[in-house]
């Protein structure tokens, strides 16, 4: 049986990782186990054919307060993204929509874009107004309800709910019926208007490095098992057992309920189900537009959700003059990579006629994990980070919000838990 420090951390993803470091710069002895060769779960990049690519399509918010506590923001080499969007709808009609007073050249088009009347304008000037007015933990935290019956019962169109709401945060939390909790989306629409999304220079890979420094991370190790006997934590590797003193599970939800042998009955669950997302990186010999804008698909209808040209922000990226492309999809059809390829391009030629003929697919992301559902009233059943075993500890954006503020957060507060720092236990959910 091997000897190990006294407390192990199931996973690498930033959850685990800021839950060890926090431990570490606490005097505590900390080694993370890593099922994966890479760090950060669903946060990291790779170069394939010379392109670097993040896994998935992920941005971070700069006004995340866990985020502002946990990273070196100069050395991560934050790209901003344009605070605006092009509206893609029938036809090849597109629309750009922003934030005027930081990217100008959006004014003419969101102006007479069709995707929001004058009543919503107003009405979205009433409710920015009023969500400043508040600590962003505030509105995660208030009543509830879903943000369709919120946007609705404060005058906003269906067409903008249709053409501008559902494709933009539809397909921020991968809901295009927006039943998403209403207090999560004033939460983020608060973050929009006082930050920035961001994405490092080198790749989302700079977020888990930048937590890993320093600490003793092993990788290609996969926990199959834990039981405990009340005063140590034995885990079932591919290698043999470990034990620990302490123990924090931060994998991602279905693993984590797993390990835990959640009931199914659980009310508090940790296994809340799973929302999928493909994402295809295409390569082309150079970019068929000069947009370096986030393009959402405004129809009702299709498979696209998001759309990024990424040699357009990151030209040092890819090889010299080519342009790389990835677009988001609702869910994961059943095909494989050439049919969802060919799926892909159909719609893309609605965009940008046969010069999509260029494109070749580089790569695939299947992520059947992308965030757990946040319905309204989601908040009352979320897990804490105690378990049934009083030496292991939950570490997962399930005890908060799915993306990287909750990971952040619940890496903090598991690792607290265990320290007994109270203030940061105390800590609102988004503070």
């Amino acid at each position: 049986m091997t000897t190990v420090p006294e407390t192990i951390v199931i996973g690498a993803g930033l959850a685990g990782l800021c839950a060890a470091r926090t431990l570490q710069r606490a005097g505590r002895r900390v080694r993370v186990l890593e099922a994966a060769e890479h760090l950060g779960g669903r946060v990291w990049s790779r170069e394939v054919d010379g392109y670097t690519i993040d896994a998935g399509f992920l941005g971070m918010f700069t006004d995340y307060p866990a985020a502002r506590r946990q990273f070196d923001y100069g050395a991560l080499d934050l790209v901003i993204l344009k605070p605006s969007a092009v509206l893609r709808q029938e036809g090849g009609v597109a629309e750009v929509i922003g934030d005027p007073r930081r990217d100008l050249a959006a004014l003419p088009s969101d102006l007479v874009a069709g995707a929001l009347t004058a009543a919503d304008r107003l009405h979205a000037a009433r409710l920015a107004a009023e969500v400043l007015a508040q600590p962003g933990h505030a509105l995660l935290n208030g009543p509830d309800q879903s943000t369709r019956d919120f946007l609705l019962g404060r005058g906003f169109s269906e067409r903008s709910l249709e053409r501008f709401f559902g494709p933009f945060f539809g397909g921020l939390v991968i809901d295009r019926e927006l039943q998403t909790s209403a207090g999560l989306f004033q939460y983020y629409l608060r973050l929009l208007i006082t930050g920035d999304v961001a994405i490092p220079r080198r790749g989302m890979s700079e977020l888990p490095r930048q937590l890993a420094e320093g600490l003793d991370v092993q990788r290609g190790v996969r926990v199959s098992a834990l039981s405990s006997d009340g005063q140590t934590v034995t885990l079932q590797t591919g290698e043999g057992s470990i034990q620990a003193a302490q123990v924090i599970v931060a994998t991602d939800p279905p693993t984590a309920a797993r390990l835990l042998d959640e009931a199914a009955d659980e009310p508090r669950p940790v296994g809340r189900g799973s929302l999928s997302s493909a994402y295809l990186h295409f390569s082309a010999p150079h970019a068929l537009e000069a947009q370096p804008r986030l393009q959402l698909n405004a129809r009702p209808t299709g498979w696209l959700s998001q759309v990024l040209w990424l040699s357009e922000v990151f030209p040092e990226r890819v090889p010299p003059g080519r342009g790389l492309l990835i677009a988001s999809l609702w869910g994961i059809p059943a095909e494989d990579d050439a049919a969802l390829a060919k799926l892909a391009l159909e719609e893309l030629r609605e965009w940008y006629g046969d010069a999509v003929d260029a494109l070749d697919l580089l790569a695939v992301d299947r992520i059947k994990h992308v965030q757990y559902p946040q319905p309204a009233g989601y908040a009352a059943s979320l897990p804490g980070h105690s378990t049934r075993w009083p030496n292991v500890w939950l570490a997962s954006e399930v005890t908060s919000l799915s993306g990287i503020q909750g990971a952040l957060e619940s890496g903090e507060k598991a690792a607290a838990a265990i320290l007994g720092d109270v203030d940061t236990l105390s800590r609102p959910r988004g503070a």
